[in-house]
């Protein structure tokens, strides 16, 4: 063995390009002669690791998915002053090997490269010209005197060597698919790194005039047309890896998230768009709490319908809050968009995507927006949510917004903010009323927001007589204006019942916070309850329960009657029927007692 080289003049770097017979043959021609031979691969590879202990070279794991990085990598696992940067699918021809030998032995003291010619074998021929892939890196010989720890500080020198190396490519059309998807996502890398951050349209184009190019370089400059069928077959991967680069940019780093996820500090501005009713927006209280948890420096804006609003009043979470009516003119919305488009959000989340909701998205300013699916209406996004299973949460899918940014949820249970003042004044309403605070308080909702969702008047009416013939027991009734002619009736048997009708949102969320058991439809009060800690009793009708009630009942001391009839989810607002609310007002009457006599966890 030359005395050059048993001095440790010269080591190798390998960058394993995915095959692990190619490797083999690749060190079967180096082992002889460099000492030190350093493989870096971007993941594990179990046949590989046994190829490498066969030989006794080193492997590093770095995350790098282009050869340069691996290449600049390896550098500093070396000490020596020479050292071949090669691919793991490269041989080295007997010819070079003696070319690179005499080099050692010349005098030379600069930061040099020198690039190595190389030979194709593609779908098993070996090819004329070269037409390796546009964006691959020659391997090369380097000089590296101390102090050179990059390869960019290194100048190239273009004396010729005799010899080659013999590059091994794909072997089949089939090994042309799979190198074409990797190369694909090295180029989104390298665009990633361009900061590019434009729309898809652009992106699109872009990519269609960039691989049009590359197809007519490869096929007509570097003389493709004259490989034949795997010219062609060359030119057309490249040309495809090239717009696939493009399209799985947009894919994994701005649809995706990717690019967000990798740069989170620059959020400083937050949008959640819900435009829903009170529960569903009660319901998104722990998507707000984990988003402040992960970005405290952020500020948290929330829009909501203008009679939902109070669900987000007195959260600290919340920066600040914007309102609309359910049914909008076109200058309420463009006054509203004026007021957000002057903030400048960094990220736009709707978590429902409805068509107000989506259009809101859309003309906000904002470089990232989540337009959440929902029933398959996301129209307006560029960063995306993976679609939900059916019966997931309404929380856990607000949820799938943050973990699209890459974090996972702080709290999964929804909360409302009582001030001191509010509790107070409850309390001497109660008061007021004549209730007494040694007694039991079970507040009752016997309403809905359709009437499909109500449990029939006649039952409540029964219920409440059963409760209230029990001494420790006081039952109140809470309902809107709107609502306080259909219940009324309930007065005819019992004279004395206190009706609540003429109250606020946050009033009624203060109420319910001083009592000691809520009996509701599927409607805002019971969600309010569940918020406050307050156990609840939810009579559900023909949604799914493990969408809008997904609790723990023994832990969270909630408990929801549910019948689970063959017509659920009918979408109907009206039914004679209504076998999914068929509970007997006994049953009902029995857990409220028992729920009352349970010792607070």
């Amino acid at each position: 063995m030359n005395n050059l080289i048993q001095n440790n003049s010269l080591s190798a770097v390998i960058s394993f390009e995915g095959s692990s017979e190619k490797l083999r043959s690749c060190l079967c021609a180096l082992q002889t002669w460099i000492p030190k031979i350093i493989i870096v691969t971007q993941k594990e590879d179990a046949a590989a690791n046994r190829i490498v202990e066969e030989f006794n070279a080193l492997v590093f794991i770095h995350g790098s998915s282009t050869t340069l990085e691996r290449w600049d990598f390896g550098l500093s696992e070396v000490s020596t002053p020479w050292v071949l940067f090669i691919r793991s699918n490269e041989v080295v021809t007997g010819q070079l090997r003696k070319t690179i030998i005499l080099k050692l032995k010349g005098d030379s003291t600069k930061p040099l490269k020198y690039l190595i010619p190389s030979t194709m074998v593609f779908l098993q021929k070996r090819l004329k010209y070269s037409l390796d892939w546009y964006d691959s890196k020659l391997s090369f010989l380097a000089h590296l005197p101390q102090g050179i720890n990059t390869i960019s500080q290194l100048k190239v020198n273009r004396e010729t060597f005799e010899g080659e190396l013999i590059s091994y490519s794909e072997n089949t059309l089939a090994d042309c698919s799979k190198t074409v998807l990797k190369k694909a996502e090295e180029r989104a890398a390298i665009l990633a790194k361009n900061s590019i951050n434009s729309g898809f349209q652009y992106l699109l184009f872009r990519g269609l005039i960039s691989s049009i190019k590359i197809f007519c370089k490869t096929y007509f400059l570097r003389r493709g047309f004259k490989e034949g069928f795997e010219g062609v077959a060359f030119a057309v991967c490249d040309a495809h890896a090239e717009l696939l680069g493009y399209l799985h940019y947009h894919e994994l780093y701005i649809r995706g998230g990717k690019k967000i996820r990798d740069d989170l500090t620059s959020i400083k501005k937050i949008l959640v768009i819900k435009l829903r009713d009170i529960g569903d927006n009660i319901l998104c209280t722990p998507l707000i709490h984990s988003l402040k948890h992960h970005l405290p420096e952020a500020s948290v804006s929330v829009l909501t319908w203008t009679y939902s609003r109070p669900v987000f009043e007195n959260n600290p979470k919340i920066n600040q809050l914007f309102e609309i009516r359910k049914e909008p003119s076109t200058n309420e919305i463009n006054k509203l968009l004026g007021e957000l488009n002057l903030l400048n959000f960094d990220l736009a989340i709707s978590t429902h995507s409805g068509g107000l909701s989506s259009s809101i998205s859309d003309r906000v300013k904002t470089k990232y927006r989540i337009d959440n699916r929902y029933r398959g209406r996301n129209k307006s996004y560029n960063l995306i949510t993976p679609e939900s299973d059916y019966y997931r949460s309404s929380i856990e899918r607000d949820l799938d917004c943050l973990r699209s940014l890459g974090l996972k949820p702080s709290k999964t249970k929804t909360e409302l903010f009582v001030n001191d003042d509010e509790i107070y004044l409850a309390r001497n309403t109660l008061k007021a009323k004549g209730l007494n605070p040694e007694k039991k308080t079970v507040l009752i909702h016997p309403t809905a927001a359709v009437s499909i969702r109500e449990w029939p008047l006649e039952n409540f009416n029964k219920l409440i007589q059963s409760l209230n013939q029990k001494e420790h027991i006081q039952p109140i009734i809470i309902c809107s204006e709107l609502e306080y002619p259909k219940i009324k009736s309930l007065l005819d048997d019992l004279p004395d019942l206190v009706i609540f009708h003429q109250v606020t949102v946050r009033q009624m969320i203060a109420i319910i916070h001083e009592c000691d058991l809520v009996i509701d439809n599927d409607s805002s009060p019971s969600h309010i309850a569940t918020a406050l800690g307050v156990p609840t009793i939810v009579l559900f009708s023909q949604a799914i329960r493990e969408i809008f009630r997904p609790y723990d009942l023994v832990k969270d001391q909630h408990f929801v009657f549910y019948n689970d009839v063959d017509c659920r989810e009918c979408g109907l607002t009206h039914c004679n029927d209504r076998i999914c609310l068929d509970f007997s007002p006994d049953a009902v009457f029995t857990q409220a007692l028992k729920m009352l006599s349970a010792k607070k966890t």
